[in-house]
């Protein structure tokens, strides 16, 4: 678990590093970052995803059967969880460009709150699961209770922040005033942050003007809290899978993975 925690570590440094640089070092620097993030997040979703897959044929195949073979997950659930990656990553890289020093504190606890849910978990479970199957299981398990603690705290600190006063205007005034532009000079990426500032206004827009009445401002409210829990669940589970793939990887490297050893 100390390797676990420093490598989390050296990875957590490496992003708040690359966040820091220049916008146009930081533009140029993002594609290989981009690679390594989503090959990680892969790596940790597929492992989950073949595990589940293994254990779902073993309850329901015989074990002599070739169908263990044909739906034990190749290409297509690779390529699923690729694009999967992908994604999450490329939003979690986009948001951490524009995160303050409460966020980035909260990223930083989640580096020993994953290391004491991983020893905690493999604690109790070493003495029910076979060796070869414990670490992917305990990583398992791991995500979603990493999640849901930092997902709280991002909620808490997220409406905690000062907010530009949104309340009474239109969603078009809003964009047309407060709308900044993309610092990056690759076309590609200032779409895309200029797409994640539109989503991030159109949040806190919708939460600041939906605090009416029901009638009149419900839907504006469901708009607000459907978008910050969405954006703030996928970017806790971006991260938290990001160091739970590294894990994972280096993990497959010392020893066989258990799909290998069963």
């Amino acid at each position: 678990m100390q390797r676990q925690l420093i490598f989390s570590a050296s990875m957590f440094l490496l992003v708040w590093g690359w966040s820091l640089l220049p916008a146009p070092l930081r533009g140029w620097s993002m594609l290989p970052l981009w690679i390594v993030c989503t090959a990680l997040i892969f790596t940790g979703g597929f492992e989950a995803a073949r595990m589940r897959r293994r254990v779902w044929l073993d309850q329901y195949l015989r074990a002599e059967s070739p169908w263990h073979r044909l739906l034990r997950g190749g290409a297509l659930m690779a390529a699923w969880h690729v694009l999967i990656g992908a994604l999450l990553s490329l939003f979690m890289l986009i948001k951490l460009q524009y995160s303050d020093a409460a966020l980035w504190a909260v990223l930083a606890l989640g580096l020993p709150l994953l290391a004491w849910f991983s020893r905690m978990l493999n604690r109790r479970m070493r003495e029910h699961v076979a060796p070869q199957a414990l670490p992917a299981l305990v990583r398992r398990f791991s995500v979603p209770l990493a999640v849901g603690v930092l997902t709280a705290l991002y909620l808490m600190v997220t409406l905690n922040q000062g907010q530009t006063d949104l309340r009474g205007l239109s969603w078009e005034l809003v964009m047309l005033e407060y709308l900044q532009p993309s610092a990056s000079e690759l076309t590609g990426l200032r779409v895309l942050e200029r797409s994640y500032m539109m989503l991030d206004l159109t949040l806190h827009w919708a939460l600041q003007n939906g605090l009416g009445g029901a009638e009149r401002n419900g839907w504006l409210a469901l708009v607000g809290w459907s978008l910050l829990l969405l954006s703030g669940s996928a970017f806790i589970w971006a991260y938290v899978r990001l160091l739970v793939g590294l894990d994972a990887l280096l993990d497959q490297r010392i020893q066989p993975s258990w799909k290998e050893a069963a």
